[in-house]
């Protein structure tokens, strides 16, 4: 985008005179900078933005007015599918960050609160997570998959373990377990991944799992001829090959669910209210442990089981940002995107005095160091942060 036609935008959206296809163009490319290149935009925009930041809040509640005239209801069955447009939930957060930016940039206290994190991320080493993971085998080995070459690693029950690359594991074999065998026949591995770590597995029926942070999956080295079963502690991203003769189930702490072939995404984190389910393709059966009730999604839909079970249509590509290198909020709260950043960057959070309740709408790559998290966070609402050794202190 030329500089003339630039700022010709800036003058225009901070009299809320701007069509959405300029803001649309303008997004696009925003999002091909690289993040110094964006904060001298941004500059930009502060040297031509009305003093009164008032007028920003404005267009920040007018966006929040429409996303909460679409946000879905919740439903008992399967309700009307009312799904966010996406082009919404871009323009709010683009909304946000410019507001926000305004602000940071006409406030020394920010600035200095800005400078702290940095000097303190720089004194402890806080990073990003990667491809870390251990693979326990049914024999009592382990295997740390962070310091393992790239080959074979093991042969458990005819079962070949290979590491193909970083951040991939592969069961391949052609035998299936006998039916006829008992429980404790059957070899049971576990990969378990740590707070900042994630991975991929291919299992033996060829169903591939992407596992988040503090999280692990409980797998046979062969499945039954009749079923296939897995239990899962935190958030993992399946697709499920297809086999009608087959199904595929998924059990936690809470619930079990059954599939044939299918795409989803469980979140079961303990320190989470609810577990969520989310279903991208193809059909789910959740059964829940307490209670026995069942109940049936259909792609786009996500059951959130507490007490009960509750179904939403939801735009569910949100819910594997994780597996695709992203953070996103969508009018999520700091409480909710902290326990993310805790786990992806391995670092403890408390809280001191009155914290926001105001939702955050942004998108953030896991890629990045935590303090530009940090930073966006802070530019997009009234929040603060203190780091003390790898422990985040937000403040009001």
């Amino acid at each position: 985008m030329e500089e003339k036609q630039l700022w010709a935008f800036f003058k225009k959206f901070s009299q809320n005179q701007h069509t959405e296809a300029e803001h649309q163009e303008f997004l696009d490319w925003l999002y091909t900078l690289p993040s110094v290149e964006i904060e001298a935009v941004m500059k930009m925009y502060n040297e031509i933005a009305p003093s009164d930041q008032h007028v920003h809040q404005k267009l920040v509640e007018k966006i929040e007015a429409r996303l909460d005239e679409t946000e879905n209801a919740i439903v008992a069955q399967s309700g009307s599918k009312r799904l966010w447009p996406s082009i919404l939930k871009i323009a709010a957060a683009a909304c946000l960050i410019i507001a926000g930016t305004a602000y940071f940039y006409s406030s020394t206290r920010n600035a200095r609160q800005t400078d702290l994190v940095v000097q303190n991320l720089a004194q402890h080493k806080i990073i990003q997570g990667g491809n870390h993971a251990v693979l326990s085998l049914d024999n009592g080995s382990t295997i740390v998959l962070d310091s393992v070459p790239v080959g074979k690693l093991a042969n458990t029950h005819n079962i070949a373990v290979y590491k193909a690359k970083d951040g991939q594991l592969i069961f391949d074999a052609a035998a299936m377990v006998d039916e006829n065998s008992t429980k404790e026949d059957v070899a049971y591995n576990t990969l378990s991944t740590p707070r900042g770590g994630q991975y991929f597995i291919k299992l033996v029926d060829g169903s591939k799992v992407w596992l988040n942070a503090g999280s692990s999956l409980k797998f046979p080295s062969a499945f039954s001829k009749t079923h296939r079963d897995v239990e899962l502690k935190g958030e993992a991203y399946f697709e499920i090959a297809k086999d009608s003769s087959r199904p595929f189930n998924v059990k936690t702490e809470t619930q079990i669910l059954q599939v044939l072939g299918t795409h989803f995404n469980v979140n079961a984190y303990a320190d989470e209210n609810v577990v969520a389910t989310t279903l991208l393709e193809g059909s789910v059966e959740i059964s829940q442990l307490k209670t026995g009730r069942k109940q049936l999604l259909k792609p786009g839909q996500q059951a959130r089981l507490g007490t009960d079970i509750l179904v939403a249509n939801v735009d569910a590509e949100q819910f594997i940002d994780w597996k695709n290198g992203y953070f996103k909020f969508s009018r999520e709260n700091i409480q909710s995107i902290m326990r993310k950043i805790s786990r992806w960057y391995d670092v403890d959070v408390k809280y001191e005095g009155r914290i926001t309740n105001e939702g955050f709408v942004g998108t953030i790559q896991r890629s990045k160091d935590i303090s530009e998290v940090l930073k966006t966070l802070k530019l997009t609402g009234e929040i603060n942060f203190k780091i003390e050794g790898k422990t985040i202190t937000v403040l009001p």
